[in-house]
């Protein structure tokens, strides 16, 4: 896991990087608002061992979130041709994002049911 002093600590700070990780705002009643941002959006050449640990750390928030359903929702309908590359939304990670995706796309599904 990386240190906290190595990331931004909110959405203000990701703003501020060169590059940011993500266009994400986390959903105003989500259980990852009051979290710091960085364990759920990462960066794209972070270490393999860094970003799988980060996310099933972000996915345990996830997990018992209010919001989660509607929040993988709205996750999987940005999920289209630029998809985020990075960071844990709806519980999912963006490989699960996009292998979901293209299953809904190739049954002809649109939206995604609560189920």
């Amino acid at each position: 896991m990386p240190h906290p002093s190595d990331l931004p600590s909110s959405a203000h700070d990701i703003a501020e990087l060169d590059k940011p990780a993500s266009t994400w705002i986390p959903p105003a009643t989500g259980a990852c608002r009051v979290e710091d941002l960085r364990l759920f959006l990462g960066k794209p050449e972070e270490p393999a061992v860094v970003r799988i640990a980060r996310e099933e750390d972000a996915k345990r928030i996830c997990a018992r979130c209010a919001v989660l359903l509607e929040c993988r929702a709205a996750a999987l309908a940005d999920a289209g041709p630029a998809p985020e590359t990075t960071g844990v939304r709806g519980g999912l990670t963006p490989e699960e994002r996009r292998a979901i995706a293209l299953r809904l796309r190739r049954r002809g599904t649109r939206r995604v049911s609560g189920r």
